[in-house]
């Protein structure tokens, strides 16, 4: 997992928890903390700073991973806004993740470990992502979605099945704007 994402659950355990909370999880988790963005790092350090932060923040996994999901949407938007506002509404800049945004990721870190999506899009306001990763961070998927539509002032309700933390193999997850 590129460094970047470990500087980005640190600056969401820091918002929410402060300072103490993010020095509680690294303690705990036995890890110095120092990450360097473009670097790569072992996905058990991410998984051991969650179980911790899990802990710590007195959340459920899920829901941690969720929450963490919709804030790298908008740190995501602050550091890349030209992959956001390339698009017109949600479904569209959802659909550019595989084909345009991780294409980009890629040129820039050859060495990263992307999730897979494949798309069904079945009509203006619907469409399904399929995730495939062997990290299984379907639930930051989720987060991600959401927090995009935050950005878009889109409403929508999201389906979630099947899911590979109940043994498939990908997760579907369907999105439909409401508003």
């Amino acid at each position: 997992m590129k460094g970047v994402v470990f500087d980005m659950l640190r600056d969401m355990v820091e918002a929410s928890w402060g300072l103490e909370g993010w020095n509680a999880v690294l303690e705990e988790a036995g890890s110095e903390g120092l990450y360097i963005s473009t670097q790569t790092y072992p996905d058990e350090e991410l998984q051991a700073l969650v179980e911790v932060a899990v802990k710590v923040t007195d959340q459920d996994a899920a829901t941690l991973v969720f929450s963490f999901g919709e804030f790298m949407a908008g740190e995501f938007y602050q550091r890349f806004p030209g992959f956001f506002d390339a698009a017109d509404n949600l479904l569209d800049f959802l659909y550019s993740v595989d084909q345009i945004v991780h294409l980009e990721v890629r040129k820039l870190y050859p060495d990263a470990q992307l999730p897979e999506f494949t798309y069904n899009r079945e009509n203006a306001d619907e469409m399904t992502m399929h995730y495939r990763s062997p990290r299984k961070l379907c639930w930051l998927a989720e987060g991600l979605i959401s927090g995009s539509a935050r950005h878009y002032g889109s409403f929508i309700e999201m389906h979630h099945s099947p899911c590979m933390h109940d043994g498939a193999d990908h997760c579907s997850i369907r999105i439909r704007v409401v508003e």
